[in-house]
């Protein structure tokens, strides 16, 4: 089956915009507003998300035993590498924990606050996001997004499975009726399963179109004409519109997904050089592994000021009032930059480690428990199947 090779690159393209978006580094590019607004490329994954998943399992969701594999590839796409990163932070937290009984504290009490360990098991389980009751941002905080995405993805398997004939309009209301809820700030469903839920079927929907439309393609000039619109289009909307910009961002995330899908023009042929699929490769490493390594950075540098007496943190106010937000900072815009540089490469270097040796060995232990091979399993004999 075909890869997007070109949304893929967009998805690890956007996967680093998040690492500058979540870096806080006072003279760096991460004050610009298009990275102050970087959070909004969540909702291109889950429009991607339902655009690939609906393609690989249109009319394959129909017996019991297709629902059963399905399950157990996502579980081992997501959970391993999911719960690797949890377990350092927990690990962490217990670091903490014994420094203090030393009387040596870091910025906050161990297992206080978003890590506290009521938060542990609704982590582990990947409900943190679905319950108010529960800090979706807790320990790890990106992995919200795995929160909301994996239970939609359930959704999506059961009713494709249960409601064979009905699914594409089962879809389109979910879709319809989460965008609706957003528009009109509906309680007591958390913002972000909306978010979710809407750019998820959504892209579903894209992939109807796109079906129809596959034999439609765009010569070159009309394709480059298309794919530098959108991408200026959202650009735009990104840095000159009101928050929030959920909605009309969800909707241009679904016609990029479509327009690049062709993959005519040429961004899509410099997209399709072979770095940027390899970063794509990486993306949900990238994603779940960064606030890791940021953390680790900021502890760091915050050990480095107390010890040094230099001032490397600078406390201001966020954008919710009220609200606190810690920035690193080293005293120059070159040095801020380059700081941010080296959270990047190391972002990038822990993420190829990840992938190695974590998230690619779960995806091939789900294969091989899909095949009925786990006792015969060699590392090398089957390819990574990513969705």
């Amino acid at each position: 089956m075909k890869r997007f090779l070109v949304l893929d690159s967009f998805r690890g393209l956007c996967a680093l915009a998040l690492i500058v978006h979540h870096s806080h580094i006072e003279r760096s590019i991460t004050q610009l507003t298009f990275f102050r607004n970087a959070s909004q490329l969540v909702g291109f994954f889950f429009a991607l998300s339902g655009f690939l998943l609906y393609r690989r399992y249109v009319g394959s969701l129909s017996t019991q035993q297709q629902l059963g594999e399905f399950m157990i590839s996502r579980t081992c796409r997501v959970l391993p590498l999911h719960a690797a990163v949890l377990l350092f932070f927990i690990g962490f937290e217990c670091l903490k924990l014994v420094l203090e009984r030393y009387g040596l504290s870091l910025n906050y009490p161990a297992f206080s606050g978003d890590r506290g360990p009521a938060e542990i098991l609704p982590n582990l389980l990947l409900i943190q996001a679905w319950w108010p009751g529960f800090n979706a941002l807790s320990f790890n905080y990106p992995s919200w997004f795995i929160s909301v995405e994996f239970y939609l993805c359930v959704l999506f398997a059961l009713l494709m499975f249960t409601l064979p004939r009905l699914a594409r309009l089962l879809f389109a209301l979910v879709c319809a009726v989460a965008f609706m809820a957003l528009y009109k700030d509906l309680e007591p469903v958390p913002r972000n399963v909306l978010w979710g839920a809407s750019c998820f079927f959504a892209g579903t929907l894209t992939y109807r179109l796109y079906a129809r439309l596959r034999d439609s393609v765009p010569g070159p000039v009309l394709a480059s004409v298309l794919e530098v619109g959108i991408l200026g289009l959202i650009y735009w909307i990104m840095t000159e519109g009101e928050p929030p910009l959920t909605i009309e961002l969800g909707l241009l995330f679904c016609i990029a997904i479509l327009i690049f899908a062709h993959e005519a023009g040429i961004i899509s042929r410099l997209l399709a050089l072979r770095a940027f699929p390899a970063l794509g490769r990486l993306w949900l490493s990238i994603y779940l592994t960064h606030a890791a390594v940021i953390f680790v950075l900021a502890t760091a540098l915050t050990l480095a000021a107390r010890f040094s007496g230099y001032a490397l943190l600078v406390d201001k106010p966020g954008d919710t009032a009220g609200t606190v937000v810690r920035y690193l900072s080293t005293g120059t815009a070159l040095n801020d930059n380059l700081l941010l540089l080296l959270v990047v490469v190391a972002v990038v270097v822990v993420s190829m480690l990840s992938y190695r040796y974590v998230e690619a060995p779960g995806i091939r232990f789900g294969q091989h428990w899909r095949r009925g091979t786990l006792f015969r399993r060699r590392k090398d004999d089957l390819p990574v199947e990513r969705v």
